[in-house]
């Protein structure tokens, strides 16, 4: 009997929990894995969804600002600020040879400058005919050259260089350039102790005594230019054309003869000085 209640107090017990169990079990069955569900999901939802929206929207800005400069400057996003900057750095050395460029052309400047002033100093001195530089005994020489072809070709002997009376002939063309007439000729001589010594002092005239050194002068004065020997012509041509001086220099009654040139204040000056007689070599 024991085992009969037993059992039967077991199958009540059973039934009971069975009972119990369709009544209960349900829903919590239902209810906890719903709950464990939502809470997961709302958990994994809440806690990791902030970060990755915010990465995501942080990725979606930068793609479209990226899709933006690829569209416009492909592949060039990154360089476009090494170029702004190499500029930056290129902008130092163009800067610093900007000043060396115009440095060059002012260097240039003044050699084009240099060059035509030169070009004008040389239309300067080429305005006037520039002759070169003659030495006046080469015009002496020539003048007494041709004197005595003159001479010569007219019947006339040629006349004899005295070289003392040379100097008294320059000496004379010198004081022509500032007083330009004829002077006696014991005035040069007696100046220079050319010549015979006239003693006059036992005629009781002391302060008369003088030299004589030649015997006459012709004296000329131009604008003669060119070179020794056209000027040599132009003097001795014009002396030859004038009948007074000519009387005596182209005359053989003088033998002896002497020329002195010399150029001051823009002329030639020229005295030829004949003497009947050699006074002193």
């Amino acid at each position: 009997m024991k085992k009969i209640i037993t059992l039967l107090l077991c199958c009540g017990v059973l039934v009971s929990m069975v009972g119990c169990g369709g009544n209960t079990v349900p829903p919590p069955t239902k209810s906890l894995p719903t709950t464990v569900s939502e809470t997961v999901i709302t958990e994994t939802l809440t806690d990791p969804t902030p970060p990755v929206t915010a990465v995501e929207q942080t990725e979606k800005e930068l793609t479209p600002t990226e899709s933006k400069d690829q569209a416009t400057a492909p592949s060039t996003t990154t360089t476009e600020p090494t170029t702004t900057e190499m500029p930056q750095e290129e902008t130092t050395p163009t800067e610093i040879t900007k000043p060396t460029e115009p440095s060059a052309v002012e260097n240039t400047e003044p050699k084009e400058e240099t060059l035509l002033k030169a070009e004008e100093s040389q239309e300067e001195t080429y305005q006037g005919i520039q002759w070169p530089e003659v030495d006046p005994a080469d015009i002496e020489r020539l003048v007494i050259a041709k004197i005595n072809a003159y001479r010569i070709a007219q019947g006339e002997t040629a006349a004899t260089i005295l070289p003392g009376l040379t100097e008294v002939a320059r000496y004379r063309a010198n004081e022509l350039t500032t007083n330009f007439e004829h002077r006696g000729e014991q005035h040069v001589s007696t100046e220079l102790k050319y010549g015979q010594f006239v003693d006059l002092e036992s005629y009781g005239m002391p302060e008369d005594s003088c030299y004589k050194g030649y015997s006459r002068e012709a004296i000329g004065m131009g604008d003669w230019f060119g070179t020794a020997e056209s000027m040599s012509d132009r003097i001795a041509d014009g002396f030859h054309h004038s009948k007074g001086h000519w009387s005596y220099v182209g005359n053989s009654k003088y033998p002896y003869i002497a020329v002195g040139v010399t150029k001051a204040n823009g002329k030639w000056y020229v005295c030829i000085l004949m003497s009947d007689k050699n006074y002193g070599g």
